[in-house]
């Protein structure tokens, strides 16, 4: 991949201090890098993942917000130093889940009320528990760990009770996400044959059936059991190598339809994460550094901490693709409420934490699901 200044400066995807982000050689940190045939995998055991990117796309208008601009963005978490990652709502729109550093140089992960102060550790293992995930019942919280030394599938009780692991090996299973029933997660795993990120599911109450179901990293499937889908990203295998959206339908438990839904050959479409009626699909971009203008080693050429991924909102359709944020903080990891808000993490004073903000045109409170069985492409495709 030719992502020259990948070394530098903006914090990226999920927590940082865990997560196996593919590019070609994006860690300020000491890594072990493992290759694909499109990309370098980073294995990062440092809190912080740095790059020379800024998603400021041009020619696209900014989405309105509530009555004047970030009257509706508000903070939810509060890290002074460390900082909060991976945050996730729960259906009952009441908790949110996230991974923190505010303790450790090792996340955990916590629950705290959506609009408390208080925060709950559920999680205290020595090693890294990185990227919650409620289940569809509220009861339950998936995520990945590294307790038994490559990166595994857990699932433990929101008390913190029956910690369970549903993945294991010597290949990095990370990313979980529920089917809309809560009877399997979908998660990305690194291929130790193939030496890529490939898209398995795992049955939770039989762990030992699992099954494979494409190419992709950080899979989110969809809430609303009416459009059976998953969205990830994906690398392209030529030219500038950035990652675009996709998603895959799930038809009587086989992947189908593999379908584009936004790419640009010069800025990375990463960390797609579906509406509350799968209608609309929120995702971050990073692109090359405006002032990335050498790959020196020359301290004198070196480019300053600079920001400016921003996050975006699409139609499943690929339509009306709105930017979100515009700010000059890093904005990265966007997660939906049920009542439409988007949650994302945010440096935007100088430490990551969780914020919201409503976008105006989403609207997100039907009282009937979407009906999407139809495939985008039409012609007669039925989805499910």
């Amino acid at each position: 991949m030719h992502f020259a200044g990948l070394t530098k400066n903006i914090k990226l995807l999920t927590i940082a201090s865990a997560c196996l982000l593919v590019t070609s050689g994006c860690s300020s940190m000491t890594a072990t890098p493992v290759s694909d045939t499109s990309s370098t995998v980073v294995v990062p055991v440092s809190h912080s993942i740095r790059v020379g990117l800024d998603g400021d796309l041009s020619g696209y208008d900014p989405i309105e917000f509530d009555s004047k601009p970030f009257t509706s963005l508000v903070q939810h978490t509060f890290s002074e130093e460390g900082g909060d990652y991976d945050p996730v709502i729960s259906n009952d729109n009441k908790l949110l889940a996230f991974s923190s550093l505010r303790h450790s140089p090792n996340p955990d992960i916590f629950i705290k009320q959506i609009n408390g102060f208080v925060a709950t550790r559920l999680t205290s293992d020595p090693a890294s528990e990185i990227q919650p995930a409620f289940s569809p019942a509220g009861d339950k919280i998936a995520y990945a760990s590294n307790r038994n030394g490559s990166w595994d599938i857990w699932v433990v009780g929101l008390d913190g009770s029956t910690p369970t692991r549903l993945t294991s090996g010597v290949g990095n299973d990370i990313h979980p996400s529920w089917s809309p029933d809560g009877k399997e997660i979908v998660y990305c795993s690194f291929g130790p044959r193939t030496k890529q990120w490939e898209l398995w599911t795992v049955q939770v109450d039989n762990p030992s059936v699992k099954k494979w179901i494409g190419y992709g990293l950080f899979p989110n499937w969809s809430p609303n059991p009416k459009v059976n889908k998953i969205v990830f990203q994906r690398a392209r295998y030529r030219g500038s190598r950035w990652f675009s959206i996709w998603t895959i339908d799930i038809v009587d438990g086989e992947a189908k339809y593999e379908t584009e839904i936004i790419s640009n050959v010069n800025y990375a479409c990463i960390t797609p994460s579906w509406s509350a009626d799968a209608s609309m699909i929120a995702y971050c971009t990073v692109g090359k550094s405006l002032y990335d203008t050498t790959s020196s080693d020359d301290p004198s050429t070196l480019v300053p901490d600079a920001a400016g991924e921003d996050i975006w909102v699409i139609d499943i359709s690929g339509r009306n693709n709105h930017r979100v944020t515009g700010s000059d903080a890093a904005d990265f990891t966007p997660t939906w409420s049920p009542e439409g808000k988007l949650f994302y993490c945010s440096d935007r004073n100088y430490v990551d934490n969780v914020w919201s903000v409503r976008p105006v045109k989403t609207n997100l409170t039907r009282n009937e699901p979407l009906e999407m069985s139809g495939h985008p492409l039409g012609s007669g495709i039925r989805a499910n």
